[in-house]
């Protein structure tokens, strides 16, 4: 006796879509808005230190901690995400204190000729997963909130540190109005469906 086969992954995939119901209440999606596809402005470094500028990036970093604690996930947000066009994110770092790097104005200035891939989610593109190609590591840049120029030149080969690297390109990308998933043919974009799929995520090198 034929009986349809369901699909695998029913209740994880209706959290998944729960999340993205809810993050969408702060987070800009693709096709919403043409923000998303338009350069990020630059940030006058004369007004970082302002009152405006301040309860930007604070606003920034409030929404990505809401990110955090609603999905459990979430390492970087661009400020355009959240309707904000100015060329700055937040990266979430536990091992630094406060927990959160802002970078504003960054510049890459050196990038790997090794290049990995891995697949990356976006909070602007939920629940969709694309396996992005990117080198190993960048060097950057970037103003931090207190209007300090600073540089990013960490080529650590570990998972977290290749993550870091990954995460900067990601949100620096934003600034440029590019989605990860416009580096990926829409043939090898992934649903998030499988609760293990991270768990065997690996970098792979890819020769360009």
């Amino acid at each position: 006796m034929w009986k349809p086969q369901k699909p695998p992954f029913r209740k994880y995939k209706k959290d998944i879509f729960g999340d993205a119901v809810t993050t969408g209440q702060f987070i800009y999606q693709i096709g919403e808005s043409d923000i998303l596809r338009k350069p990020s402005q630059e940030v006058l470094v004369k007004e970082i230190n302002s009152e405006v500028s301040q309860k930007k990036i604070a606003y920034v970093k409030r929404c990505l901690r809401k990110y955090r604690k609603l999905t459990g996930v979430g390492r970087g947000i661009a400020a355009v995400q959240i309707g904000i066009a100015e060329r700055f994110a937040v990266i979430y770092m536990s091992e630094i204190a406060g927990k959160m790097l802002v970078i504003i104005n960054p510049v890459i200035t050196r990038s790997s000729k090794k290049f990995l891939k891995y697949p990356e989610m976006c909070m602007s593109a939920n629940p969709i997963i694309a396996p992005v190609v990117r080198p190993a590591w960048i060097e950057f840049e970037y103003y931090n909130e207190k209007s300090e120029k600073k540089l990013w030149q960490t080529k650590d080969e570990t998972k977290e540190g290749r993550l870091y690297n990954r995460v900067f390109q990601h949100e620096i990308d934003h600034m440029e109005g590019i989605i990860n998933i416009d580096a990926v043919d829409s043939n090898k974009l992934i649903f998030q469906s499988d609760p293990t799929y991270y768990d065997r995520a690996q970098f792979m090198e890819v020769k360009k």
